[in-house]
């Protein structure tokens, strides 16, 4: 079972002494607090043990307290909540369970809070109420894609990529983003290219519409560059082409 048996006794003593704190200090409680455990505060692909509490809406914010451990403390302001998602998570051992996952915008970067427990689904059904967003549910799987580690390239203009820098590269459901910064909304997408560069070495160029329409380019060398592409596509229907060798000036009247 992929609820933690930690001793029901604790865990409920430390709901009900989050409670009493909030009701002590005059919070407005608009839900819980509930037994949970957060498995952390950006995506994984596989997921550790997290840590227990109790989560909860207090007020303008979505709550969490961990028990014995803060580490993964979280106030998120509901202003801050982009998406409010079911999904399908997998733990170590091949295990797999249920999940919800709030995406919030912060000054931070993204974050993506991912709790696991029995009450969930109330849980988010009451927090995407509060913020006026559909609570979304994946099934048996997830609604984003990644994170993985990828180097950031520009383009000159003789066409030659030069590297950037290299940090995580991560889909959520409605946006890419670099570095946990926002590259590009996914509305904005106009094609994608995969460009061989050796046997373990990919390209995926990014082309998407800036804000004042004008086209811009992206390149990211990642691990599995074209399934990257197809969780893209899946996500935004555009075109996509594979490429061998290097791709090198762009003409972006062609696009």
């Amino acid at each position: 079972m992929a609820w933690r048996r930690i001793g029901t006794g604790g865990r409920e003593a430390h709901v009900n002494r989050i409670r009493t704190e909030w009701v002590r200090a005059g919070a407005w409680v608009r839900y819980g607090p509930v037994a949970a455990t957060c498995l952390g505060l950006r995506p994984r692909q596989t997921y550790g043990r997290g840590v227990t509490g109790a989560a909860g809406l207090v007020g303008d914010a979505l709550l969490f307290r961990g028990w014995r451990n803060s580490a993964w403390d979280v106030r998120l302001p509901l202003d801050a909540v982009r998406r409010v998602s079911l999904v399908t998570v997998r733990l170590r051992l091949r295990r797999r369970v249920r999940a919800l996952t709030v995406h919030g915008d912060t000054p931070d970067g993204w974050r993506v809070t991912t709790l696991i427990g029995p009450a969930l689904a109330d849980l988010g059904a009451a927090l995407a109420e509060a913020c006026d967003l559909p609570l979304h549910d994946a099934g048996d799987g997830r609604d984003d894609f990644g994170p993985d580690r990828a180097l950031r390239l520009w383009q000159d203009i003789y066409g030659e990529w030069h590297a950037d820098r290299t940090a995580d590269l991560y889909l959520a459901p409605d946006r890419l983003l670099f570095d946990w910064r926002a590259v590009a909304p996914l509305a904005a997408l106009q094609r994608l290219d995969v460009h061989q560069m050796g046997r373990d070495r990919a390209l995926l160029r990014v082309t998407y519409a800036g804000p004042d329409g004008a086209l811009q380019v992206e390149g990211f060398e990642v691990r599995g560059a074209r399934r990257w592409a197809e969780a893209l596509v899946r996500q935004r229907d555009v075109p996509l082409e594979v490429h061998r060798g290097r791709k090198r000036k762009p003409d972006l009247s062609d696009y």
